[in-house]
């Protein structure tokens, strides 16, 4: 885990042959408050992605945009949940200008009679910005990397149908399984096969996390997560060792909780409710105490009359 970058953010170069050659943990402060805030949705959790959008395009323009033009940038938007990442907002930060976008209705799948598989099937399609010799950047968070792998799929056959090329694949993700990492390996390596010269970025907040058997809970503290030593000691600050293996997940479902805060609370309160019928030692019972009341709070004021 090499450090590449220190300012306002830091970044790290992970180096795990499992994971594309060019990948990277992202960690600031706005991140940090979204992955250990679960509670947190609505504007507040918006307002903190424009921060970490900043901080996602800046490394990005480093890595992969600064040099190329705009006619040869696009951002491929995953509906809906790649909305909210607001990329867009970073590049108009660090560019001055709007990014150019194409948009993929794409919905991932429980594989009937399995535990944890997923598949996913496009619903919609507009790539009407996709250039020719193209850095593409997504937004995108990643469990068990379906929805990933089936949407590049289709952008990437939209490069071969139009007999176009792309240069750079830019992956950002706020919460990204180490299942998820290496699937864009192998992604990596088509696309090496039928654009040589590719290459795929991937660049993740905080740590690469531990997926659960249901295929979508990211947990923090478990053998086969990977993070600098900073995420590390974040997480024990944070969380503490119970916390860091036992709270549901890092997101929880990142769409409804952008989408949709008033479900996501409820669904947060439910979790709490349960943790607290649990044998907790004072630091855990202290944090979910902590995160209900202000769940709770957070809801009645949505439950209010606009004014």
């Amino acid at each position: 885990m090499k450090l590449v970058h220190k300012n306002d953010y830091r970044l790290y170069k992970a180096g795990d042959a499992r994971f594309p050659h060019e990948t990277y943990i992202l960690c600031c402060d706005a991140a940090s408050d979204i992955l250990y805030n679960p509670q947190m949705a609505g504007k507040r959790l918006q307002d903190r992605m424009e921060k970490v959008a900043e901080a996602f395009v800046d490394a990005a323009g480093d890595l992969a945009l600064d040099g190329k033009t705009l006619s040869q940038i696009t951002e491929v938007v995953f509906l809906s949940g790649g909305l909210f990442y607001q990329l867009n907002h970073g590049f108009k930060k660090r560019y001055g200008q709007a990014l150019p976008q194409c948009f993929l209705g794409i919905k991932r799948q429980r594989v009937e009679g399995s535990e944890g598989g997923f598949t996913a099937v496009s619903t919609y399609e507009n790539f009407e910005s996709l250039p020719d010799k193209a850095t593409v950047i997504i937004g995108d968070t990643i469990a068990t990397g379906a929805t990933l792998q089936k949407g590049i799929q289709y952008v990437l056959d939209g490069f071969a149908e139009r007999g176009y090329s792309i240069e750079n694949l830019v992956v950002c993700s706020l919460a990204c399984s180490t299942d998820g990492a290496m699937i864009l390996k192998g992604i990596e390596s088509r696309m090496q096969r039928d654009f040589p010269g590719a290459k795929a970025i991937l660049i993740v907040a905080e740590e690469f996390f531990h997926l659960m058997p249901d295929g979508t809970d990211l947990r923090f503290l478990y053998p086969d997560a990977v993070m600098p030593d900073e995420t590390r000691k974040r997480i024990a600050d944070r969380y503490g060792e119970y916390l860091g293996k036992e709270m549901k997940c890092a997101v929880f479902d990142w769409g409804t909780r952008c989408k949709n805060p008033i479900a996501h609370y409820r669904e947060f309160l439910s979790f709490a409710k349960d943790m607290k019928g649990r044998k907790l030692d004072a630091k855990s019972r202290g944090i979910i105490d902590r995160m209900e009341k202000e769940a709770e709070r957070t809801l009645a004021e949505l439950k209010r009359p606009l004014r």
